[in-house]
């Protein structure tokens, strides 16, 4: 059963998707019990296979089976099975090894796959989107269940712990997502430069894509509308299910094979093998170098990459062969056995994969809509999921207002991207300079998504012994000049905070607000955003991805600090972002209630406060009282003027007193803090020198 028909739904249908999940998990578990049987030798049967809700109805999916010598009774106790992928627009054995090769080779049954949307016409000229390995991955999982099953239902011994797959480029993908979809089966995998996501450039058609196009869009009416969830199950390096894999158990040697030309998906693969080593899996990356170019098996460094039939056995032959003392041999039952249902967690609700009936059927489930809540000031207030309401007593029982806070200001910015929207952030260095005291400012910029680079300035000051250092990510207030003022170059001196920090220590990040400085960001609906609000704190969170990973810097103390603009910037980002540990706003909010609401609804800002709120206070989803509370227990410190003209002082005043009672809870009182200089809306001196004091206090422990 595919997800894909509710997946892309509006919300307010979402009920009629429900009864199709219904509906399809029954025909799809009924057109599904007739199976065939091995052939006698080398051949191809029809399987069954999950309805696909662009073309309903039932559909099968052809299967090449060959045995180690052409035979199925050539098949032994040390018999394994191996999946072997053709490429995005191919057929059978297409840019992938050979499956005979591979039987003969390492005493298999392998098996060629006609995944969904194989051929040209299918995956390349229909209109509609290219799966990228939902389906197909299901698809090549119900080919070795057969295998797997009618050798167990004939009394067949094999070695039910030797099951490999490998595939080239779209078929790398594929046995990617294969691995992801049963994370308790597969003892060694082989990518051969597979895609690793289907990130913004391969869905949308954009230029980085290189012209590939898998024809999917941003509208949610549309029949090709990409979900945040559709994309994110698509993204075999996701890191939280990457987490989910280990906790269950996964220990499949994976291989990911990439020239370091590959113009195609190396970036991805890069990132894809950095997730996998941070979640603890066993991922073995091969970049192929002009040196390794030998002419028979590496024929170029890039994406073709050369024979894809013998890089399986060049690069993981002691592991697949049955015979070498290396050999692997997984000991643990598989997903076909046991039997249980494979669930991953997206923005917008759980994909799961049930092996009830040993082979593999897929579902999503959507989340449950968060609740709206009517009074902003009732932070300790928590809808429960069965609709009633209490007021939170323990950490435990408040963490839901936290993600439904965080849910209500997407309904106002637009939702946050999804983690398979991460692009490489390629930062080039424009300039750099040295300045009095040692400290080294560079001018850069970073991609922060497939269409939008960021221009910032980074401060460094010397190295101590070579020990790293906090860093703050430096926000700047409403000035044509950007970054530069924070920075130092230009501006009001009283605003230069990212020079100062500097001066005291701080590695500094100075990134440009979009619109702003060097910014020719045009806020149009193409690149994903519905609101500059977002685009900001995508921007800054991928700032701090920039700053986590510079040498000088510990990633452990990183926080933002802003004016104004900036101020609330820093506060949105924050909400979001909890790599950020400490968060100070300058004469950045006051309470919706006692601020000037239409003059939020700029195109810099949040449009949809006017298009779908009608500027009206009461309709508001979220304040400001909220999004303190999200810090908790984060140290947070308000610097709030007492004659500011923009932002209320009384609102601050308010907005601290209401979110104290969350701190409060979590034991961490001390931990909000706030300062109120006799001054109109500026940064003045005793309040910066407050400011740096208390970073020093939290970072500097």
């Amino acid at each position: 059963m595919s997800c894909i028909f509710h997946e892309r739904l509006p919300r307010q249908v979402r009920f009629i998707a429900v009864l199709a999940v219904l509906y399809l998990t029954w025909s799809s578990s009924t057109i599904a019990e007739v199976w065939p049987r091995l052939p006698e030798g080398n051949g191809a049967v029809s399987i069954p296979a999950q309805e696909w809700s662009l073309h309903p109805g039932p559909r099968e999916v052809r299967v090449g089976i060959y045995y180690p010598d052409g035979t199925l009774a050539s098949v032994g106790p040390r018999t394994g099975i191996f999946l072997s992928l053709h490429n995005w627009g191919g057929t059978d054995i297409e840019g992938t090894a050979s499956p005979e090769y591979l039987a003969k080779e390492f005493n298999v049954v392998a098996l060629s796959v006609r995944y969904l949307q194989s051929g040209k016409k299918a995956s390349i000229d229909d209109p509609e989107p290219y799966d990228f390995g939902w389906l197909q991955g299901l698809d090549a999982l119900r080919a070795m269940w057969l295998v797997f099953h009618e050798l167990d239902r004939t009394g067949t011994p094999f070695a039910r712990g030797r099951l490999f797959a490998t595939g080239g480029s779209g078929g790398g993908n594929v046995s990617l997502m294969a691995n992801k979809l049963a994370p308790r089966t597969f003892t060694c995998v082989i990518d051969m430069c597979g895609m690793k996501k289907l990130n913004d450039a391969l869905a949308y058609n954009l230029p980085a894509a290189g012209g590939l196009n898998a024809r999917w869009n941003r509208d949610p009416a549309s029949p090709n509308y990409l979900s945040p969830g559709a994309q994110e199950i698509r993204f075999v390096g996701h890191p939280a299910h990457l987490l989910e894999m280990k906790r269950l158990g996964t220990s499949c040697k994976v291989f990911t094979v990439h020239g370091v030309d590959d113009k195609t998906c190396l970036d991805d693969g890069r990132e894809m093998v950095a997730n996998m080593q941070s979640a603890g899996l066993d991922i073995n990356p091969v970049w192929i170098t002009t040196e390794m170019v030998d002419g028979v098996i590496f024929k170029n460094t890039g994406h073709s990459m050369g024979n894809r039939t013998l890089v399986p056995g060049h690069v993981a032959g002691c592991w697949l062969s049955p015979d070498s003392p290396d050999t692997l041999e997984r000991k643990t039952p598989t997903d076909f056995e046991i039997k249980e249902e494979i669930r991953y967690p997206t923005t917008d609700g759980t994909y799961v994969i049930s092996y009830a009936s040993g082979y593999p059927i897929g579902r999503f489930e959507p989340q449950t809509p968060a609740p709206s809540y009517k009074d902003h000031f009732d932070v300790l207030r928590v809808i429960r999921e069965q609709g009633d309401s209490i007021e939170a007593r323990t950490q435990e029982e408040w963490e839901p207002r936290r993600q439904h806070t965080r849910a209500a200001m997407e309904r106002v910015m637009g939702t946050l991207p999804n983690p398979a929207r991460r692009v490489a952030l390629d930062v080039r260095v424009l300039d750099e300079v040295t300045l009095p005291g040692g400290i080294v400012r560079r001018h850069l910029t970073y991609q922060s998504d497939a269409t939008d680079r960021v221009a910032t300035y980074l401060l460094i000051p010397p190295s101590v012994s070579g020990a790293k250092r906090p860093a703050m990510l430096c926000l700047h207030q409403t000035t044509r000049d950007g970054k530069a003022e924070p920075a130092g170059l230009t501006g009001n001196p009283d605003l230069q905070y990212a020079l100062e920090l500097a001066q005291r220590g701080y590695v500094t990040l100075v990134p440009d607000y979009p619109g702003f400085g060097e910014s020719k960001y045009d806020f149009g609906p193409g690149h994903g955003y519905a609101s500059g609000s977002m685009k900001a704190v995508w921007d800054n969170i991928r700032a701090v991805d920039l700053l986590e990973g510079l040498p000088e810097v510990d990633a452990s103390r990183i926080g933002v600090i802003g004016h104004s603009l900036g101020g609330h910037n820093a506060m949105f980002t924050a909400a979001f972002e909890p790599r950020l540990k400490a968060i100070v706003s300058s004469c950045g909010f006051t309470t919706f209630r006692k601020d000037d609401l239409p003059s939020w609804t700029g195109k810099s800002y949040m449009p949809r406060i006017e298009s779908q709120f009608g500027n009206d206070v009461g309709q508001m989803p979220f304040d400001f009282p909220e999004i303190i509370a999200t810090f908790a227990p984060r140290p947070f410190l308000a610097i709030a003027a007492q004659q500011d003209s923009d932002f209320d002082v009384s609102g601050v005043r308010e907005a601290m007193t209401t979110a104290s009672k969350v701190y409060q809870l979590f034991g961490a009182e001390s931990h909000l803090k706030a300062n109120y200089p006799v001054a109109p809306h500026s940064f003045p001196d005793e309040a910066r020198t407050a400011a740096y004091d208390w970073l020093d206090e939290v970072l500097k422990k």
